[in-house]
């Protein structure tokens, strides 16, 4: 097959299993994805002229390109929404409905990062088959597919800052000017992405001889990107978009700093299994037997993810600055799959004929590890289909500790048992589970591990792989026992700290 032609259709495969994932739902589980939401508010404030907010929210500096794309993508979500009947967003609840349409334009972005990984590949050096070697491997990993069906930044920001690294190996003052623009910018749509600046450097400076040196322009293209939404910030807020920003730079605390030089492999070993130790492998035996024909793309791939990494260690475990999380992990399978691609030419180099065979194991892995995530229900969605059927019941949790979303509508099923259907976060200890008969039970979507590393504490693993995981409808055998509201915890500390309580959480 021609390599375009397998390129094409390896992009529309990832595309098709991407907007699968996002018509299946699951969208506003985390908190974060409310900031896509303050996207939409923003797309029609400027739409209705209600220039006031629109103000107080260009005020907001949390990931701010992050909501002027969603403000961007607003329209198109809406005129998704008209032909399922959702598209008067007058009321809320339609624009929540139609979340699976931002899911599937976002999902865009994170199939644009697989076409990046294969375009940066051949850019920087290395040949078709590598290239494709390199898109192939990006397109099966599990850490760059399953955020694709929630409302986050994570692929937007790397997909701008795989452009980056793309366009810092063409010559010339234009595209190395775009470059450090689109450097700048990673920061701004997920801010969690701060150490990518940085290593975008590192890579702009090892290709410099390839690309032709234009420090001055990079470094004004990064000057740009990173300016430009504090400058809007500004203009909007004034000194109360800097108090905003100082404050909210100093939330990345939820979780154990001590973990950051541990996290990342932990993370993507239930990330990635038995697929990702095989490339691991295949990596390292690659760089023994090739070591004195290691491309250059190979070498700086490789320093850009050491360099990452360290970055990581220094601001969580060594300054305790910012926490590690599963997200924060997922730029390093980039530059992986770029080296994992080549070593996958080169190990197959005297038998092309394995390279067939090979292709269709990492296709299996994906499936593999894809597949589950379609069956997967999360709470809101739960809810819903509880509320469709039953009405509005009773709510309890299974541990202590987590904050609490208060009912929004009057119970009307006092006789039944709504158990465990939201994010469960933070967790003090586990409680035993309601007597009653159990009427329908899913996993709760924290079963699945890699969901357990953006924000708990080892601790808080511990917890929630002590036992079934599970999203109930519970018919209690004493109704009187369970109150209509739970109540509202007003702190709460953490054990992993020795005085109890945990440094990135409120306290009394």
């Amino acid at each position: 097959m021609q390599p375009r032609r397998a390129l094409l259709l390896l992009l529309a495969a990832s595309l098709a299993a991407r907007l699968l994932l996002a018509a299946q739902g699951g969208q506003y589980f985390f908190g974060d994805e409310e900031r896509y939401h303050r996207g939409l508010d923003l797309y029609r404030a400027l739409a209705e002229a209600r220039w006031a907010d629109a103000r107080g929210l260009l005020a907001l500096p949390e990931h701010a390109a992050f909501v002027w794309l969603g403000a961007l993508l607003g329209p198109l979500q809406q005129l998704g929404a008209w032909s399922g009947g959702q598209g008067d967003w007058t009321q809320p609840a339609h624009i929540y409905a139609s979340a699976p349409w931002a899911a599937a334009l976002l999902g865009l972005f994170s199939t644009g990062c697989l076409w990046l990984v294969h375009r940066l590949a051949l850019a920087a050096g290395a040949d078709e088959p590598a290239a494709f070697a390199a898109a192939l491997l990006a397109a099966c990993s599990n850490t760059l597919f399953y955020f694709s069906r929630h409302l986050l930044p994570y692929d937007a920001a790397l997909g701008a800052w795989l452009g980056g690294l793309l366009l810092a190996t063409r010559p010339g003052t234009r595209a190395q000017l775009l470059s450090g623009l689109l450097t700048g910018l990673t920061f701004h749509l997920y801010n969690g992405y701060w150490f990518l600046v940085p290593v975008g450097g590192l890579w702009w400076w090892l290709r410099r001889r390839e690309a032709g040196a234009a420090p001055l322009m990079w470094a004004a293209g990064a000057a740009a990107g990173l300016g430009l939404p504090l400058l809007v910030g500004t203009l909007a807020g004034g000194a109360f978009y800097w108090t905003v920003l100082r404050d909210f730079s100093g939330t990345v605390k939820q979780g154990l700093f001590a973990e950051g030089w541990s996290l990342p492999w932990e993370y993507l070993w239930h990330a990635e299994g038995w697929w990702g130790v095989l490339v691991a492998v295949g990596l390292a035996v690659a760089m023994v037997r090739g070591r004195a024909q290691l491309p250059r793309h190979v070498v700086h791939a490789l320093a850009c993810a050491a360099a990452l990494y360290l970055l990581l260690v220094l601001a969580s475990t060594v300054a305790q600055k910012f926490v590690i999380y599963g997200r924060t992990v997922r730029p390093l399978v980039p530059l992986f799959c770029l080296a994992a691609g080549w070593a996958a030419v080169h190990l197959t180099a005297a038998r092309p004929v394995w390279r067939l065979p090979l292709a269709a194991v990492a296709a299996l892995a994906a499936v593999t590890m894809f597949l589950p995530h379609y069956l997967r229900v999360f709470p809101r969605d739960f809810e819903q289909r509880m509320l469709a059927d039953f009405g509005m019941t009773k709510r309890t949790l299974e541990f202590s500790g987590s904050i609490y979303r208060p009912l929004a509508l009057p119970v009307t099923r006092p006789d039944l048992l709504l158990v465990n259907a939201q994010f469960l976060y933070p967790l003090r200890g586990r409680l035993p589970a309601p007597d009653g008969e159990v009427l329908f039970a899913l996993d709760h979507p924290l079963a699945h591990p890699p969901f357990q590393y953006e924000g708990h504490t080892p601790r808080e693993r511990a917890l929630l792989r002590a036992g079934p995981l599970e999203m109930k409808l519970v018919r209690p055998a004493d109704p009187a026992a369970w109150p209509d509201h739970l109540p509202v915890p007003l702190a709460f500390g953490d054990a992993d700290r020795p005085d109890g309580l945990d440094r990135g959480r409120p306290q009394p």
